[in-house]
C-alpha cells in the first residue's frame, strides 16, 4: 500500500503539537486543571510523534538509498570498462552486457523514463576520432553522466 504524504501534513502536525504543548498546557496550568495539563502534554507528545513519523515517510532520500547505491555500483563497473579501453580487443560484449543490466534495472526498479534517458546523449558534446575505441569511450562517458544525474535526482 502506497501512503501519500502531502506537504501540508507535517507542518499541521507540528502546529497541533505546538498548540497542545504551549497554549493548552499553560491555560490548564493557570486554571489548576491537572487532567487538562496531562491531556495537553499527551496531545503534544502524540502530535510531535505523528509529525516525526510523517517526516520519515516523506523522506525521499531514504526511500531511494538502495537505488543510489546500485547506480553507484554501475558507475564503478563503467570505470572498470573505461580502464579496459587500452586493451587490444575492446570489451564490446562486456560493455553491451553492462548496458543491458543497467537498462533492465532502471526499467524494473526506477522507471521507464530513466531507462529512456540512460541512452539519450542529447545535449552532450564528445570529442574523438570516430574509432571504435572513441565510440565506446563516448558511450561509457555519456551513460556515466546520466547515472550521476539519476543519483542526484534520487537524493532530492
Amino acid at each position: 500500500m502506497i501512503i501519500r504524504i502531502r506537504e501540508w501534513m507535517s507542518p499541521t502536525a507540528w502546529f497541533a503539537a505546538g498548540i497542545f504543548a504551549t497554549g493548552a498546557f499553560w491555560y490548564f496550568l493557570s486554571n489548576k486543571n491537572y487532567y487538562g495539563i496531562l491531556g495537553s502534554g499527551l496531545g503534544a507528545i502524540v502530535f510531535a510523534g505523528l509529525a516525526i513519523y510523517l517526516h520519515q515517510l516523506s523522506d525521499k532520500s531514504a526511500l531511494h538509498a538502495s537505488h543510489r547505491e546500485q547506480l553507484g555500483r554501475y558507475l564503478s563497473e563503467a570505470q572498470g570498462l573505461r580502464s579496459r579501453l587500452s586493451e587490444q580487443l575492446l570489451p564490446i560484449a562486456d560493455h553491451n552486457a553492462w548496458v543491458d543490466r543497467v537498462n533492465d534495472y532502471l526499467r524494473t526498479n526506477i522507471g521507464h523514463d530513466f531507462e529512456v534517458r540512460f541512452s539519450d546523449f542529447s545535449g552532450m558534446v564528445f570529442y574523438g576520432d570516430g574509432s571504435e575505441k572513441s565510440k565506446m569511450s563516448h558511450s561509457l562517458e555519456g551513460r556515466s553522466r546520466r547515472l550521476h544525474e539519476f543519483i542526484a535526482e534520487l537524493r532530492s
